[in-house]
């Protein structure tokens, strides 16, 4: 893997991190947060759980903000 590659992966798995976090202290359930992202509810758990081959770091960041806006209004 290359220093480019593991910089990615390492920037995926800390934005997905966040979206647990924002999960985890229960502003939003995994259904809602699904539904609010565009996602099956099978697609985040399997981003939630690192399979993120399909997903770019601009994809992951752009969920990562809608769920934060989200959770600011509650």
């Amino acid at each position: 893997m290359s220093d480019i590659d593991a910089g990615v992966a390492r920037g995926k798995a800390e934005y997905v991190m966040r979206i647990g976090m924002l999960l985890d202290n229960g502003d939003l359930s995994k259904t809602e947060a699904a539904q609010k992202l565009g996602l099956s509810e099978e697609e985040l758990d399997e981003m939630l759980q690192g399979r993120l081959d399909d997903l770019t770091v601009t994809k992951i960041l752009d969920h990562l903000d809608l769920l934060k806006g989200e959770t600011q209004r509650l």
